[in-house]
C-alpha cells in the first residue's frame, strides 16, 4: 500500500495530539500545534492560488504537476512546517542551499519554477537581487530573525500570515492528498548546475526512508502505521542543516514513527570547504 506524508502525519496527530512533535529553542510544539500551523500555512498557499496544477496523465515524467515552494531557510520549526504545510496544499516544497550567491539562487528558482519562497529575513538582500528575473513573481513569506531586515516589497510576514489564515482545510483538498503527490529535492550542483530530483511520495517513503514494518513487510493500512506510532519513544536530533536531504529525511522518519524532532540552532555540517566557482555560470564545488 502506498502512502503520502500529509495523510500519515494528520492520522498520527489525531491519535497523539498532546505529544511533543517539534522542539526548537524555547518552542515546544505538540502534534496538535504542528497540525494547526501547517494547515494554516497550507491555507495561505491555497488562498494565493497554489496547489496541484496538472493532471497526472497529462504530466511528463520529468515534470512536476504541483507548484514548487522554495524553502530558503536556516534550521528552525519553519523549515519542517514549510515541508508539511506545502504537502497539505498539494504543492512541492524543495530545499535551497542558503550559501548560494545571487546568480546561483536565480538559476535554482527559475529552474524549479518556484511559485512561492519561504525565507529567513537575513536572506532578503540576496533574494531581492533576483526577484525581477523571476516570472511570475513568487509569493514571498518572510520568517523573522535577528538580522534586522525589513519585509521585502509585497512579502508577507510568516507568523502574521499564519495567524490570519484558517486551520480548517477544504475537505476536498484533504481528500485529494495522494501517494502520487511529489517529493522534490535539489542537488547541490557538484556535477554541474543544481538538478531537481522528483519522487512520488508513495515511492519516496519506502525507497529513501525505509518506511516499512519492523518485520520488513509493507504497511497494510494507515491504521497500522498509527498503532506503531502510538508509543512514540523516538526523539531525533538531525545533525545537518535541513537543506540537506539527510537531515530532513531523518526528521520525516522520526515523525512517521510518532516521535519528536529536536531542531539544532547551529547544525553540524561537516562538509568540505567550498571552492569558488570556476566562472559566474558555474556553481560552487562543495
Amino acid at each position: 500500500m502506498d502512502f503520502d506524508i500529509a495523510t500519515l502525519h494528520e492520522a498520527i496527530a489525531a491519535a497523539v495530539p498532546d505529544r511533543e512533535c517539534l522542539v526548537f529553542r524555547d518552542r515546544r510544539l505538540t502534534w496538535a500545534d504542528v497540525t494547526d500551523r501547517t494547515r494554516r500555512l497550507a491555507s495561505v498557499l491555497v488562498d494565493h492560488g497554489l496547489g496541484r496544477r496538472a493532471d497526472e496523465d497529462a504530466t511528463e515524467p520529468w515534470a512536476c504537476p504541483q507548484d514548487p515552494v522554495a524553502l530558503y531557510l536556516h534550521n528552525g520549526n519553519e523549515y519542517l512546517e514549510g515541508m508539511l504545510g506545502g504537502y497539505k496544499a498539494r504543492t512541492a516544497p524543495f530545499n535551497v542551499n542558503y550559501r548560494y550567491v545571487a546568480e546561483e539562487l536565480s538559476y535554482l528558482l527559475a529552474d524549479a519554477g518556484a511559485r512561492a519562497v519561504v525565507y529567513h529575513a537575513r536572506f532578503a538582500p540576496t533574494l531581492a537581487e533576483v526577484l525581477d528575473e523571476l516570472d511570475p513573481r513568487p509569493l514571498l513569506l518572510q520568517v523573522a530573525d535577528d538580522s534586522g531586515h525589513d519585509l521585502l516589497p509585497g512579502a508577507l510576514d510568516y507568523e502574521s500570515a499564519l495567524a490570519a489564515a484558517s486551520p480548517d482545510l477544504d475537505p476536498g483538498l484533504v481528500g485529494s492528498w495522494s501517494p502520487d503527490d511529489r517529493y522534490l529535492l535539489y542537488t547541490g550542483g557538484t556535477t554541474g548546475m543544481p538538478k531537481g530530483v522528483l519522487w512520488r511520495q508513495g515511492d519516496f517513503l519506502p525507497a529513501a526512508l525505509a518506511f516499512r514494518r519492523r518485520d520488513g513487510r509493507d504497511w497494510g493500512s494507515v491504521e497500522e502505521v498509527v498503532e506503531q506510532a502510538r508509543p512514540g519513544r523516538l526523539r531525533a536530533l538531525p545533525a545537518a542543516p535541513f537543506m540537506h536531504g539527510a537531515a530532513h529525511w531523518n526528521a520525516l522518519s522520526a515523525w512517521l514513527a510518532g516521535g519528536t524532532v529536536v531542531v539544532q540552532t547551529i547544525p553540524t555540517t561537516r562538509l568540505p570547504t567550498c571552492s569558488p566557482p570556476a566562472s559566474r555560470s558555474r556553481s560552487r564545488r562543495c
